[in-house]
Formats: structure tokens, C-alpha cells, sequence
């Protein structure tokens, strides 16, 4: 199944989670309902200075949301199975001149992520890495913060849904003190982050001697509440923050937690970017912000009209499950 990835030529690798397995577990040795990774193909260009894959119509892999249901839709495509850590263990090796990797709705935590780890800290051309869904949790956070610390081709990071919770924030938190690379997006929406770890974050990026280049955060979907909102607080005032874009959408900030935010910023700061969607956020605080400071500041940011409306057509469109009835590892906390 490695052989037929052609993993030596290949300029990027995104594996979704399958559920087309027909393999019949008669003596008990996997756990049930376990996704296969299976490839996406498509064609990789450059956006924004990033790799980005633009998947083919037809890339979507059998039994997947969104995908069908038909056996010969995987026949000859390769997978890769999360309990078969052989497959695994030299697979980014293999690809010398990989630049985008994305792994979505396969459960790393199980064992291959530590595999995966150990050749993204010395890879020298990966670019662009993307866990969605991958159940990480955060025993394996741990392994990503030495991925942060060492590798130093990453220029973009995003770790969607993957159940780090606060204690993998505070991994994360201390291999961005010591990344020296050319980081410049981490995204980690949907985490179950609070505000207990925050302060830990906001550390690591206010450092006054620090060679992290981060300009892009994105905390979306956390729930962090006026108590984080506070502690990021420090994050706009600091002048020590290079950060341009923060994306901070349904994270529970209420008009308290607005003001502890927009009061913070000032033309002087990097920050051009602050978007508050989709948080309860009264249309009082919108109009008043609108006629008064809002004019006045070159940061823009951005709030949702009706946030309750907005929230629930967003969660419309991300609440889709496999074609078999079980939640994909996403949806595992």
C-alpha cells in the first residue's frame, strides 16, 4: 500500500479518513469502526505565499461524509491503516520533497502520530501541515511541541478538532518558545481550549527576545470566555506581538469580553485583522462600536449582525457524520 502512494516524487500527501474496509476481524485484534486513511489527489498551488491543495472533483474517498458508498470507488486506491504503525513509521522519510500534508479524520492517537513526528522535525521542505480530526489529544501534543521546537521549513501549522485541550495548549505553548523557524499561521480551532492555559500562549508570543514570526493565530471555536479574553488582552497591548490576524469566532466572548479586546487596540500595533464572529455579542455593543471607535482604528473587526443565527447556519454545515451512522474521529473528545 506504501508502494503505490509514490511517496518519492510526491510534492504533497492528503489522507481522509474511509470507512470502505471490508476486512473481516474474526479473532478481535483491531477496534471497531476504525477509519482507514485513504489519498486525496489534486493539484498544489501556491495561495497566499502557502501550498494549497485543490482537490479533483472525484477525489473524495468512498464512505467518507460527502463521499459514496461504492466499492469500486476504493478498488485500487491505496490506505494506510492507523494500527499497521509499520506503513507509518518512514512515511514522510520517504517523500523528500514534500511540501503539504494534511491528515483528516483518521485517529493518529493511536499510534502512528509518533511515527509521523520524528520525520516532520528533521523534514527540510515541508511547508504546510494540517491535522483535522485527528484525535490527538494531549498526551499527543507532547510530540507536536518538538515538531514546533525543531522543524524549520514550517510556515503554516493548523491543528483542527483534534482534542488538545488545555494541557496540549500548554505543550504547544512551549515548543513555540523555542521555534527559530519560519512559522508564520498556527490554527487551533475546535480544541476545548479555556482560559486556563491561555496565559501560557500569550507568554510564548509576547517573548521581548524571540525568533518566532508568527503573525496569524486562529483560537475559533474554543470556548474561552471573558477570562481569556482577558489574558489576550495582553497579547493585542504588547508591543512585542507580531501578530497581524487573530481569529477568535465563537469563542463565547460576550460584550464584556469585547470591550477587554477592542479597547486594547491601538494604530501602533501590528494587528490589522480581529475576527469576532459569531459570538454573543449584542446588537447595543455592535451599533455603538460602528458609530464610535470602529472608524477610528485601522484594525479592522469583523462581528456578526445576528450572531445566534450565524452560529447555528455554521454548525448546520459542519454537522455531517459518515454514511455508516458512527461520529468520525472529529467529533471524539
Amino acid at each position: 500500500q506504501v508502494a503505490k502512494l509514490q511517496l518519492d516524487p510526491r510534492r504533497y500527501l492528503s489522507l481522509q479518513g474511509s470507512w470502505g474496509d471490508d476486512y473481516a476481524d474474526e479473532r478481535k485484534e483491531f477496534a471497531m469502526h476504525q477509519p482507514l486513511a485513504r489519498p486525496i489527489e489534486g493539484t498544489l498551488q501556491e495561495v497566499d505565499g502557502l501550498p494549497t491543495l485543490l482537490p479533483n472533483d472525484s477525489a473524495a474517498p468512498a464512505d467518507t461524509a460527502g463521499g459514496s458508498s461504492s466499492s469500486s470507488a476504493t478498488g485500487d486506491t491505496p490506505y494506510l491503516h492507523p494500527h499497521a504503525l509499520w506503513t507509518w513509521e518512514f512515511l514522510v522519510q520517504k517523500a523528500p520533497q514534500l511540501q503539504y500534508f494534511k491528515v483528516e479524520n483518521v485517529d493518529l492517537g493511536s499510534g502512528p502520530l509518533e511515527w509521523l513526528c520524528k520525520g516532520i522535525r528533521s523534514h527540510k521542505e515541508l511547508r504546510v501541515l494540517v491535522l483535522a480530526g485527528a484525535h490527538v489529544g494531549s498526551a499527543g501534543a507532547k510530540m507536536l511541541r518538538n515538531v514546533l521546537a525543531q522543524n524549520t521549513s514550517l510556515i503554516s501549522v493548523t491543528l483542527e478538532r483534534c482534542g488538545l485541550h488545555n494541557k496540549g495548549l500548554d505543550e504547544l505553548a512551549q515548543g513555540l518558545r523555542d521555534n527559530g523557524g519560519q512559522l508564520e499561521k498556527l490554527a487551533l480551532p475546535g480544541n476545548y481550549f479555556n482560559s486556563g492555559k491561555l496565559g501560557k500562549l500569550v507568554d510564548a508570543l509576547v517573548q521581548e527576545e524571540s525568533d518566532l514570526a508568527l503573525t496569524d493565530l486562529d483560537l475559533s471555536e474554543n470556548p474561552l470566555g471573558a477570562e481569556g479574553a482577558r489574558e489576550l488582552g495582553r497579547l493585542l497591548a504588547s508591543e512585542h506581538s507580531k501578530l497581524s490576524k487573530l481569529s477568535l469566532a465563537d469563542c463565547n466572548l460576550d460584550l464584556v469580553a469585547c470591550w477587554r479586546l477592542v479597547g486594547k487596540l491601538d494604530d501602533s500595533r501590528r494587528l490589522a485583522k480581529l475576527d469576532l464572529q459569531r459570538n454573543p455579542i449584542g446588537r447595543g455593543t455592535l451599533r455603538c462600536w460602528r458609530s464610535t471607535m470602529g472608524p477610528t482604528l485601522r484594525c479592522e473587526v469583523l462581528l456578526s449582525d445576528h450572531p445566534l443565527k450565524a452560529k447555528k447556519k455554521h454548525d448546520a454545515e459542519v454537522a455531517e457524520f459518515d454514511s455508516k451512522g458512527f461520529p468520525l474521529p472529529e467529533r471524539w473528545v
